[in-house]
């Protein structure tokens, strides 16, 4: 059975919280973002745009300007 998209809408912050969320469980970077154009179809962020993000969770900070969350 072929899956289809299932969102046709979608925030940046929305999408940052899923792939925080899948990297903090230990899935890839490329295996998150196959999720992500499962559910909020082709048009969803870029797999380099992942990969960003879950090396920037990595190195401890939670949003793009570096600040970390207490």
């Amino acid at each position: 059975m072929e899956r289809r998209c299932v969102l046709n809408s979608w925030s940046k912050e929305e999408v940052r919280a899923v792939i925080r969320y899948e990297w903090a469980l230990g899935v890839s970077g490329t295996e998150i973002h196959n999720r992500l154009v499962e559910v909020y179809g082709p048009g969803v962020m870029s797999k380099q745009m992942v990969r960003r993000w879950c090396r920037t969770f990595s190195d401890g900070r939670q949003q793009s300007g570096g600040h970390t969350e207490s």
